[in-house]
């Protein structure tokens, strides 16, 4: 914030020399100039912006067309700079919060979103039967992460990831959807951390499984796959809400690029994430 300048001491009346009555002109043109100063500034900030946001978009299009993971990085390596020499590679408070649409598309968790897992992985083992084969759903829209009030947390951090089960006889075959579907929903709260500005500490409280199709036929399936396995799933309605211990799991987050519209983050096992603002 700038603040208006003070002197110390008294002030003297005192009888200006001829020389100083020019002053006032020379300190409006000093103005005019700071002026202009200041709206190239603007010009150079919304330049900048374009420029995030036509590289966000680029990467978005490259994940869609299902490009390489080289053609991937190098176009996040793109937006690290241009994020870097722009000054958005920190949380800005007042953007961090709000729904997106989710594109995971480096690391670790971005190879699991493409194979076929067991459904344990998805919640630390405490969905049964742990063992059953799983594929992600390759629709976005289903999915996404929501940052914000909710359920008496005021920083809440909640994923919301769409899957199928599958059929797979040998790793070298194709997975077959069996046409139940379901959602996987890791609920956590996020931390800010004062002395590294890009970071926000995520700390899980519980992982909630539910049907991913509202249809009778659909809901009666999915009880007589999983509810005598899940004694806690609710029989009305399919969710199963499983609470995460005492000293829960934690990662990190960072985030490489903030603008209104998308967010770049990478965590701490190397994945890289891009949020889309649909609210």
């Amino acid at each position: 914030m700038l603040r208006k300048a003070t002197f110390p001491g008294s002030v003297k009346r005192f009888q200006a020399p001829r020389s100083c009555l020019r002053r006032p002109r020379v300190r409006a043109h000093t103005s005019v100039a700071r002026s202009s100063e200041a709206a190239v500034g603007v010009q150079a900030t919304s330049a900048a912006h374009a420029d995030l946001k036509a590289a966000a978009e680029k990467l978005i299009s490259l994940k869609e067309s299902a490009a390489g993971q080289d053609d991937l990085q190098k176009q996040i390596d793109v937006l690290t700079e241009l994020s870097a020499q722009a000054g958005t590679d920190k949380i800005a408070p007042e953007l961090n919060n709000g729904n997106f649409q989710a594109y995971t598309l480096t690391g670790r968790t971005a190879q699991r979103l493409s194979s076929v897992i067991d459904l344990g992985l998805l919640s630390f083992n405490k969905y049964q039967p742990n063992s059953m084969k799983v594929m992600m759903s390759k629709s976005q829209e289903a999915g996404g992460v929501y940052k914000g009030p909710q359920g008496g947390s005021e920083q809440a951090y909640v994923v919301t990831a769409p899957f199928d089960f599958v059929e797979q006889q040998s790793e070298d075959q194709e997975a077959k959807p069996t046409g139940l579907k379901g959602r996987h929903l890791a609920i956590a709260e996020y931390m800010t951390v004062p002395d590294t500005p890009q970071r926000l500490i995520i700390q899980f409280k519980r992982v909630q499984l539910e049907p991913g199709n509202d249809s009778p036929d659909h809901l009666q399936r999915w009880l007589d796959t999983l509810l005598q396995h899940n004694p806690e799933m609710d029989p009305k309605t399919g969710i199963l809400n499983v609470e995460m211990p005492q000293h829960p799991p934690e990662a990190w987050l960072d985030h490489v690029m903030m603008i209104p519209e998308y967010q770049l983050l990478k965590g701490n096992f190397g994945s890289v994430t891009l949020l889309k603002r649909v609210d």
